[in-house]
């Protein structure tokens, strides 16, 4: 299990709907994880909320340099952060994400979630996070059972306004301006972030590698021990790098 620490450099931002307990599957060193506004405990936050105005936030709790790691929505919100104070990121691990969110798409599921709450939104959002075989083999495994209860528990209304701000996540053209190692953290499986998205990610950061995993998009829900040791050789990797420039 996981390790809490609020002195670690290791920082885990969640995906859309969780909080921060969601690293209890992973293996890694001492790790210190955030819940984002209207999630988990957290009351809906005002609205127009950002993804910037999330990262903004996480700095305002958080000190020394961070090994940043992001998944999904985590992702997102971690490449603002290294973008908007990048004296405070020395390294990142961007899972399953993107650079840019589609706003028809974003729109259009926080409509249906509006009208159709939380509960009704579950199975679809299970389905692009889980692989079928994840799904049927047993629904009451602790991390299934942990993301339907979070997600069956959010707020639709701050649940919609997170799709909402993902659709205004847009840094494609500033990605050349994350100069610390970063390692890209692909799912072959995943059904939102296809491939040539993280292939193409992955390109256009001047320091990065792309590692791929027979995964879905919650990759370090489904494969924890796979994504541990990848966090674990990203960060000996990075270490390597911040070692040889001095």
């Amino acid at each position: 299990m996981a390790r809490h620490s609020d002195g670690s450099s290791l920082l885990f931002l969640h995906p859309v709907g969780l909080d921060r307990r969601c690293v209890e599957w992973l293996d890694l060193p001492p790790v210190r994880a955030v819940t984002m506004p209207g999630h988990g405990e957290r009351e809906r936050a005002r609205p127009g909320l950002t993804l910037a105005d999330m990262a903004d936030e996480i700095v305002g709790h958080s000190t020394g340099p961070l090994d940043v790691v992001g998944a999904s929505l985590g992702g997102m919100v971690a490449m603002h952060l290294a973008l908007g104070h990048p004296d405070r990121v020395r390294s990142l691990v961007l899972a399953c994400t993107t650079p840019r969110g589609d706003s028809a798409v974003m729109n259009d599921r926080a409509d249906a979630t509006e009208d159709r709450g939380s509960a009704g939104m579950l199975e679809d959002t299970l389905t692009r996070w889980f692989t079928p075989a994840a799904l049927e083999a047993d629904r009451d495994t602790p991390y299934m059972a942990y993301a339907r209860e979070r997600l069956l528990a959010m707020d639709p209304g701050a649940l919609a306004d997170t799709w909402r701000a993902i659709g205004t996540h847009d840094v494609l053209d500033r990605l050349g301006e994350i100069r610390v190692p970063t390692t890209c953290i692909a799912g072959t499986r995943d059904l939102s972030t296809p491939m040539d998205v993280m292939r193409d990610l992955a390109a256009r950061l001047p320091d990065a590698r792309l590692v791929e995993m027979d995964a879905p998009h919650m990759a370090f829900l489904e494969r924890p021990r796979e994504f541990s040791v990848a966090v674990l050789e990203h960060l000996a990797w990075a270490g390597a790098q911040e070692g040889a420039l001095r």
